[in-house]
């Protein structure tokens, strides 16, 4: 038997470590993804992800019960990955994709460095976008979160968070890869 968010928020504040594991479980992956899309390092976004989880447990009291916990979660995270930003913004790493060393062997070693190749190219091109947009489409088409609780989360309308998110993916289509640049050029 599945229990709801909030039966697992009341018990987690009875006192239950059961229950919040069960949130933890839940919802980490959300976490990572939104502190991924802004810090772009996976060890930091491993850190953020932990301590949102301990800044929520702390502040479960507070969660209004009623609204849907995981948009309160991913404002959380998004304000916890916003603040690490601004204290270490003169010493950021970017983790990339592992490029490939070796020739495609067979189709299937062929297959699967193009689909390599095709993410290294969309994180790119998310990786040109402001953080308010990268987020805006990561949990919009990677979380697929629904247009209401995205506005929630960005704090905007329905009708702001959908030109953001438009105006977003009109820009991640204008970006054009450097290879292709290069071949436009010849």
């Amino acid at each position: 038997m599945e229990f709801s968010d909030e039966n697992l928020i009341r018990e987690s504040l009875a006192g239950s470590t059961v229950a919040f594991d069960e949130l933890m479980c839940r919802y980490q992956r959300l976490v990572f993804k939104i502190a991924f899309t802004y810090t772009r390092n996976r060890d930091v976004a491993l850190d953020l992800t932990q301590d949102v989880f301990v800044k929520v447990h702390r502040k479960l009291a507070t969660f209004r019960t009623g609204r849907p916990f995981h948009v309160w979660l991913a404002r959380v995270a998004a304000n916890e990955a916003l603040n690490w930003l601004r204290r270490h913004r003169d010493h950021l790493t970017v983790d990339v994709l592992p490029a490939e060393c070796t020739p495609a062997a067979n189709a299937e070693q062929e297959r699967r460095l193009l689909e390599r190749e095709r993410q290294r190219e969309l994180f790119r091109r998310l990786g040109k976008l402001s953080r308010r947009q990268r987020l805006a489409v990561t949990l919009r088409y990677f979380e697929e979160m629904p247009i209401g609780e995205l506005a929630m989360v960005l704090r905007c309308s329905e009708g702001t968070a959908r030109n953001l998110l438009f105006r977003s993916l009109q820009k991640m289509r204008e970006l054009k890869s450097p290879l292709t640049r290069v071949e436009e050029i010849r």
